[in-house]
């Protein structure tokens, strides 16, 4: 399981724990000096080692499991010591952005180390949390849902949504489709005909897709 580095999945999930180097890397965005080399910034060095890693991955992007074999653990395992052993000589001030960055990634490495286990772990959980932006993104417009008839009203639109996305649909067409041949059934339509109307139904106009 890939996830960020929440502690309560710990606890709460029974899986070997990925960690996320989207996550590590951002913490030392945000505390890069500016008009400072590499030479003079332990925040640049480790940057610039993460940047080595992610650059490296680049290479196995699309490349078929079965062809990459044990060169992607041979390649990135280096590179991962190499962002270890600059952290073990950054001693920083508590409570700065650097040591929010450095206590980031030693609390993280076992499930940062993680990603190597299996050739078909990415290096972020990035493709997760962008399925998920919409939810968190609405999460404003759900504290207006003040009956459990509205949540769940606003549940099943997010889901009809998504799962069109999923199949390939155009969505404002297909929901426009929806609005305009539900009102046909009347109000307790077979279940015949709800399967005509599904996202993955062969009878969508050509116009859903």
């Amino acid at each position: 399981l890939q996830t960020d580095g929440y502690s309560a999945y710990n606890a709460a999930v029974h899986a070997t724990r990925i960690g996320c180097w989207a996550h590590a890397r951002r913490l030392w965005v945000k505390c890069l000096p500016k008009g400072v080399s590499s030479a003079d910034s332990k925040a640049i060095q480790a940057f610039e080692a993460v940047e080595k890693i992610f650059d490296a991955e680049k290479r196995f992007v699309n490349v078929p499991l079965e062809q990459i074999g044990n060169e992607r653990r041979e390649t990135l395992k280096p590179l991962f010591d190499e962002y270890w052993n600059i952290l073990a000589g950054i001693s920083p001030v508590g409570g700065s952005g650097i040591d929010k960055a450095v206590t980031y990634s030693i609390n993280q490495k076992e499930y940062l180390g993680n990603v190597l286990l299996d050739n078909r772990i990415e290096l972020t959980n990035n493709l997760a949390e962008r399925a998920i932006k919409p939810f968190v993104i609405g999460r404003k417009n759900w504290l207006f849902s003040d009956t459990d008839k509205g949540a769940d009203a606003s549940a099943r639109c997010y889901s009809i949504i998504e799962s069109a996305k999923l199949n390939g649909l155009n969505v404002f067409a297909y929901l426009s489709h929806l609005l305009t041949e539900l009102p046909k059934l009347g109000d307790v339509p077979d279940t015949e005909q709800i399967d005509k109307l599904l996202p993955w139904s062969d009878e969508l106009p050509e116009f859903c897709k």
